[in-house]
């Protein structure tokens, strides 16, 4: 029985491209909720976590972003590069740089680490490109120009109305609108559908793909208004760092992924 129910519903969205399903989005919620905390207690006593450590770690999802689409062209068969078992992939790799910066360069870590971080991404993209068949540039512009569209709009709207904790972490909302504009353009021109179930629970309610945007800007405007009134710089980064992930490194293997007609 417990074979059977690990099969169904954590096995087989990996091994058929699925999607997701209430059990295996709930557990995975938790496991990130558990490995964030986990990770953050461990790196709270060694490093500090600042903006350098932000920005320095958040290059990292360049790499995520295109090494999944390295699946979605068949560059490699390996599940390691499917969601979610690409996170522990990319964690891994990030884990053990920034231990070894931090290690050898000291308080310099940073340049090193997002040295490392953007270097891998420009191996990766080298190879999509490499691989790549035929190009969707109509894709790739309707996306990165509505990105920054709405991302410009929604940053003076946000300054016009005062709501700080918005305009301090455009990069976050800008993020979570690429993912928005990615998966919107993909589902209503490119023949896509959506894997996630509360997405796809609005995008059947509104019959619409587009409904992500206000959604996005919703949810995420919320999180960043609690997010902003923990007290602990450190740890408030780190939640920032995450939600950052959760939002740009999947709009940007599906802007990829787009792009490489994949």
């Amino acid at each position: 029985m417990i074979p059977e129910f690990i099969e169904e519903y954590f096995v087989d969205p990996i091994k058929y491209g699925e999607g997701y399903n209430w059990v295996n989005t709930l557990t995975y919620g938790v496991i990130l909720i558990v490995a964030s905390y986990l990770v953050y207690q461990y790196l709270k006593t060694r490093i500090a976590i600042d903006s350098k450590f932000y920005y320095s770690v958040s290059t990292f999802i360049l790499l995520g972003g295109s090494a999944r689409v390295l699946e979605d062209m068949n560059v490699s068969e390996s599940y390691i590069l499917v969601t979610p078992l690409i996170f522990f992939l990319i964690f891994g790799i990030t884990f053990s740089s920034l231990i070894i910066t931090v290690r050898i360069w000291k308080e310099n870590y940073y340049k090193y680490l997002a040295g490392i971080g953007i270097g891998l991404f420009i191996v990766v993209l080298a190879i999509l490109v490499v691989h790549a068949r035929s190009f969707n540039s109509r894709g790739f512009i309707y996306i990165t120009v509505t990105t920054v569209a709405v991302s410009v709009l929604v940053y003076y709207v946000s300054r016009f109305l005062k709501f700080d904790f918005i305009t301090k972490n455009i990069e976050i909302m800008g993020g979570h609108i690429l993912d928005a504009s990615a998966t919107s353009f993909g589902l209503a021109m490119f023949g896509y559908f959506e894997q996630h179930m509360v997405p796809g629970f609005f995008i059947e309610l509104f019959r619409t793909p587009f409904v992500m945007f206000p959604l996005k800007i919703a949810v995420v405007g919320v999180v960043l208004f609690y997010v902003k009134d923990i007290e602990e710089e450190g740890y408030k980064n780190f939640v920032k760092l995450v939600i950052l992930i959760l939002g740009a490194a999947p709009g940007l293997r599906d802007l990829l992924r787009i792009l490489f007609m994949t």
